[in-house]
């Protein structure tokens, strides 16, 4: 995005070593656009306009030792604060993040597989497995990130949080994490290879269940791996993985909607996508993924439960000229909510933004 507005200033902090002076500024970019969106469920069809708009606001500032602090916040239509972090960058040494709103490690890796414009889930009306990884460790991680290691030819970097207490609620100056009533600590941990056109990942969380031994049945985990390969213009990848929240309770009927927050039992996910540059301006993409929910009934011994499996085909195109965008999608899903009674859903969007 192009400067908006630079102010430049000077402003007195604390390194490693105490009063020193550190030369920094303030940027603030965004974009702005409208959008067009349909929704046919059945023969149902619902379709409305809309407007976005971001502005971020960043600054940053470099120390005496050659370290670096920076800051991010993000505003978005409603005029409400979307995410917000610090940073401080120590060189060979990796960087530290605390901040909310960012989706902490499992953040960079909900949905790895490449696309013109959005992830499949932007056009299904439920929360997926697939941009849950971390999910309970988003609102008072502590994210390390380590630097860039040459490996025969190739990089490796990997990441690190830990959360005292699970949970999406932020915690500024001073204060501490709200208690959850079911969740601990968690701990998380991804890496990243790329060797030539080949990147590949893998991401993992854990997150202690205090629900106490009467009602407690295991920790929640989310874990994932993904593979994208690139040759000229076209990007193929892969990914799969799942989670399982802890919850107590007994398996839901194959008919009936669920919600990964409550529902007792793994969802998995498997996700496949093809991209293509055509020019450079213009690219396209196809993605399908597959989410299984399975009850997990036999463990308890209760009735058998039948799997169910939502799906989603998404078509997307993008096409930039300058700081303006034209981009859309068509995303079909089946069984959606993990019902299999539930219509079929296709949601379409068309959106122009532009960027400043």
């Amino acid at each position: 995005m192009n400067t908006l507005k630079k102010i430049g200033l000077t402003a007195l902090g604390t390194s490693l070593v105490a009063g020193s002076a550190f030369a920094g500024e303030i940027t603030a970019s965004g974009d702005a656009g409208y959008t067009y969106s349909s929704e046919e469920v059945g023969v149902r069809t619902d379709e409305g306009y809309g407007f976005n708009h971001d502005i971020t606001f960043s600054g940053s500032g470099e120390l005496d030792n050659g370290f670096t602090v920076s800051t991010t916040m993000i505003l978005v239509e409603a005029a409400t604060l979307s995410s917000s972090n610090v940073t401080l960058g120590m060189g060979g040494l990796g960087s530290i993040t605390i901040g909310s709103g960012w989706a902490g490690v499992g953040g960079n890796f909900d949905d790895m597989t490449p696309r013109a414009y959005e992830e499949n889930h932007d056009g299904m009306k439920t929360t997926t497995a697939i941009d849950s990884m971390g999910a309970l460790s988003d609102g008072n991680q502590v994210h390390y990130t380590s630097p860039s290691f040459d490996v025969g030819g190739g990089s490796l970097s990997f990441q690190l949080g830990y959360t005292p207490e699970a949970g999406d609620a932020a915690t500024g100056e001073g204060g501490v994490a709200a208690q959850s009533a079911t969740y601990g600590s968690s701990t998380t941990a991804g890496v990243n290879i790329s060797y030539g056109g080949l990147t590949a990942g893998a991401f993992g969380e854990e997150v202690e269940n205090d629900q106490g031994e009467s009602a407690r049945t295991e920790n929640a985990m989310s874990a994932t791996w993904y593979a994208n390969y690139s040759f000229g213009p076209v990007s193929i990848g892969y990914q799969t993985g799942g989670l399982n929240m802890g919850m107590p309770g007994a398996a839901e009927a194959a008919t009936s909607a669920k919600t990964i927050a409550a529902a007792y039992g793994n969802f998995e996910f498997e996700k496949m996508s093809i991209a293509f540059n055509v020019n450079e301006n213009l690219s396209v993409s196809w993605g399908e993924l597959e989410e299984t929910y399975d009850a997990q009934s036999n463990v308890k011994g209760g009735t058998e439960v039948a799997d169910v499996e939502m799906s989603s085909t998404s078509i997307q195109f993008a096409y930039t000229m300058g700081s303006m965008s034209i981009k859309g999608y068509q995303t079909d899903t089946d069984n959606p909510g993990w019902d299999s009674n539930a219509k079929s859903d296709e949601v379409t969007e068309l959106a122009v933004n532009f960027a400043f």
